[in-house]
């Protein structure tokens, strides 16, 4: 249901039971203890620019925060996806109910609120640009950027009329609807490749670090 890398050689996976683990991407060996989010669909996971930690959104509505280096549970937030910054100074959230907000990582300050008209759905995925300062946001059929600089947005149409979900390396956003995938520059918002197509519904995507894999899960 979820995926995301670690590097180039490692990934994290969120599962249906609830279980987050974390694999060896060269002889697919798991690496590590199992996490368990509690029985809930894990339906994002992400991992920190330092790589000190994992964080996991799950159908429970919340985001838990992983220790990268134990897999021990360090704490709960009420919203259920989470994305850090590129340089880990602030975090995005998303959620149902609360729309998407920008908080600052150390002192827990919001410092962007878009309110309950923005929510869209049970997943509102987001990507960051690799400066920080552009939050990409998917909606059906369609892609919002909020240039966070100058609080001003744009938005476009995507290849699918359907619920997006979307995953980003600060160079690239990758764009999966339906069963394909397209991708686009995260500063022009050109289109930058084909349409990639999967032979199943795309459930979840992530893009590795040098944008050299695309991970897609499907269901």
């Amino acid at each position: 249901w979820a995926i995301t890398f670690v590097d180039e050689s490692q990934v994290v996976g969120g599962y249906a039971n609830g279980d987050i683990r974390r694999w060896k991407i060269e002889d697919s060996q798991q690496q590590g203890p199992t996490m368990r989010a509690g029985g809930n669909i894990v339906e994002s996971a992400v991992i920190s620019k330092d790589g000190r930690w994992i964080v996991s959104g799950d159908r429970g509505n919340k985001a838990i925060v992983w220790s990268a280096a134990t897999h021990e549970k360090v704490r709960e937030f009420t919203e259920p996806n989470f994305w850090f910054s590129p340089d880990g100074s602030r975090f995005a959230t998303a959620s149902q109910t609360k729309g998407f907000r920008i908080y600052n990582t150390h002192s827990g300050d919001i410092l962007f609120d878009s309110g309950q008209n923005s929510s869209s759905g049970p997943r509102i995925p987001l990507a960051w640009s690799s400066d920080g300062q552009q939050l990409f946001i998917s909606g059906t059929g369609k892609m919002t950027c909020f240039d966070l600089s100058k609080f001003s947005s744009a938005e476009w149409l995507i290849h699918e009329n359907q619920p997006v979900y979307i995953a980003s390396n600060g160079k690239f956003v990758a764009c999966a609807a339906g069963p394909s995938v397209s991708l686009w520059d995260c500063v022009s918002h050109q289109q930058i490749s084909s349409t990639v197509t999967h032979t199943g519904r795309i459930q979840y995507v992530a893009l590795s670090p040098s944008g050299g894999y695309l991970a897609c899960s499907h269901g």
